[in-house]
């Protein structure tokens, strides 16, 4: 009898990774949105709105960045472990 398929789960990297991207895509696009809305009516480029802007963009970007990192250190990782692993025998015959 086969024993039924488990799904594996996403490792904790992966995890954090995949959510520091979409948060830091939520940044980038609140970031722009306020630029754009509220901030461009401003007259001062120090005004809170813009400074606001300015700080969720490059919250954002930060954290894409951050998720770009983990997912090339896990794609690092695994392939080390595969190369490292040892060739398989070939099989024998019957």
């Amino acid at each position: 009898m086969r024993t039924p398929a488990r799904r594996t789960r996403w490792s904790l990297t992966v995890r954090l990774a995949a959510g520091a991207a979409v948060t830091g895509a939520t940044c980038i696009i609140a970031g722009i949105l306020i630029g754009y809305l509220i901030a461009g009516h401003a007259s001062s480029d120090s005004s809170p709105s813009s400074l606001t802007a300015i700080g969720l963009a490059c919250l954002g970007l930060v954290l894409v960045l951050l998720s770009a990192a983990l997912f090339i250190g896990r794609g690092l990782g695994q392939l080390g472990r595969w190369l490292r692993k040892p060739p398989r025998e070939a099989p024998r015959g019957r």
